[in-house]
């Protein structure tokens, strides 16, 4: 099915059942929310943390990570924060092994909350069991690494609409007041018709953690950012954000097309990640959006969004707490004709805000569809970059490669998806030959 068709029609459907379920609105007979967190690395800790302070009545309940001395870890810290200490609940459920997500997820009752903050790898398998125990969850980005993992997602998610489950994605700029300020500027005609868009990430050489006592599996799991199968490819796993934004930006638009090329020239760390690439995509209506991505020590740092207009330029994206829409093309003081009114609020912290107010309030609220939309956007990226050749919208929604295929039976100790080669390296992506969808 065509992608579009596919998620117009899945809409249709679910509004059509008129649905509703008897899942509660909170499930703790004194009104608490108990939460629980999957992934316990730094984005599941900082989600934890404004989850907690998001409302004044939830509490952690359970928490896990594939391994344990993680989650045990955390539990430590987070109990030393006097802000949320009162609200540290876990008593002996701290799991540890690549099925904690059960362990997590099973303490809890319908209508309480999960956090999902593994290696995206792992989203869609999380967020499926998670709709089927009838929790309201925060996912983060990206939701899948491939096709066959965002098609779970919508189905997923469809049952999660039946149950009246609110869900919720880390794609904190769609609440970033100053950005919504400056999206509704573009869409309000402020640089006229869109011509262009540029989108870039370019900064300092990145290190994954190491451990000389793991296995190649458990190492890829805490290095999961150099290795497609673990986070989509850097084009979707970092890229997600602004290239997000300049969609919008387009009034929701997404690209039909995308090519581009990338690869490694100083990097020497032992993964699959490239250091550079450059890819273009193509709108139906013509309009190109060109991102570039680089990490690179001691080479020129810049990030974020150019939307360009036949009357000026937006600077928009991923990190600009302070956009701003200029006349013309040139960036200097005396061109700025707008700048938000709004204060300089934490995306971060508003996203589960709105997520636990949707919840107490028992409003509508899935972020999926949109948020699926980004993910494909950015996996076809990876596609083109990977194999040197175009890609279109609907060969990457027609893929049904699998980067990492049987993970829902993984245990610690089974063997990883990709392998050092015999010159102990890891294989790297060729242009040309590389064909992962």
């Amino acid at each position: 099915m065509e992608r579009r068709h596919f998620l117009k029609t899945a809409g249709l459907s679910a509004a059509l059942t008129g649905v509703t379920s008897s899942v509660p609105v909170h499930a703790a007979e004194d009104n608490t929310i108990r939460i629980g967190l999957v992934g316990c690395g730094g984005r599941g800790l900082g989600a934890l943390q404004q989850a907690l302070n998001a409302d004044s009545a939830v509490k952690l309940y359970a928490i896990g990570d594939a391994f344990q001395d993680r989650s045990a870890n955390a539990v430590a810290r987070l109990q030393k924060d006097e802000k949320i200490a009162g609200k540290i609940d876990t008593g002996d459920r701290v799991f540890g092994e690549l099925d904690n997500y059960k362990k997590v997820i099973d303490t809890l009752n319908p209508g309480d909350v999960v956090i999902l903050a593994t290696p995206p790898a792992f989203r869609p398998l999380h967020f499926e069991y998670a709709v089927k125990r009838g929790l309201h969850i925060f996912a983060e980005k990206p939701l899948a690494v491939d096709t066959p993992g965002c098609k779970k997602i919508l189905a997923a998610n469809e049952t999660a609409k039946q149950k009246n489950l609110k869900i919720a994605v880390g794609l904190m700029m769609r609440h970033h007041h100053r950005t919504e300020e400056a999206v509704k500027a573009v869409h309000d005609g402020i640089i006229g018709d869109i011509v262009s868009c540029y989108v870039y990430r370019m900064h300092n050489e990145f290190f994954p953690p190491h451990r000389n006592d793991y296995t190649p599996l458990q190492l890829q799991l805490i290095g999961f950012q150099g290795f497609p199968w673990g986070n989509g490819g850097f084009e979707t796993d970092w890229m997600i954000h602004s290239v997000d934004v300049a969609c919008w930006a387009r009034g929701e638009m997404l690209p039909v097309s995308v090519e581009g090329q990338g690869g490694r020239q100083v990097r020497t760390v032992n993964d699959q990640l490239f250091d550079h690439a450059a890819y273009e995509y193509r709108f139906d209506d013509g309009v190109k959006m060109v991102v570039r991505l680089r990490h690179q020590s001691k080479t020129f740092y810049y990030g974020g969004d150019w939307v360009y207009g036949t009357k000026g330029a937006a600077r928009i994206g991923e990190g600009i707490m302070s956009p701003k829409i200029y006349k013309g093309y040139k960036e200097i003081p005396e061109n700025v004709i707008w700048q938000p009114k709004s204060n300089n609020n934490n995306h971060y912290q508003e996203e589960h805000h709105l997520f636990f107010k949707a919840i107490r309030s028992d409003t509508a609220w899935n972020e999926i569809k949109r948020s699926v939309d980004a993910t494909m956007t950015c996996i076809m990226a990876r596609m083109a970059v990977d194999s040197g050749l175009e890609i279109t919208a609907q060969t990457a929604w027609d893929s049904t490669y699998e980067m990492a295929p049987g993970l829902e039976n993984w245990t610690l100790s089974s063997q990883a998806p990709v392998l050092p080669g015999q010159d102990g390296r890891y294989p790297l992506a060729k242009p040309g030959t590389t064909r992962e969808f």
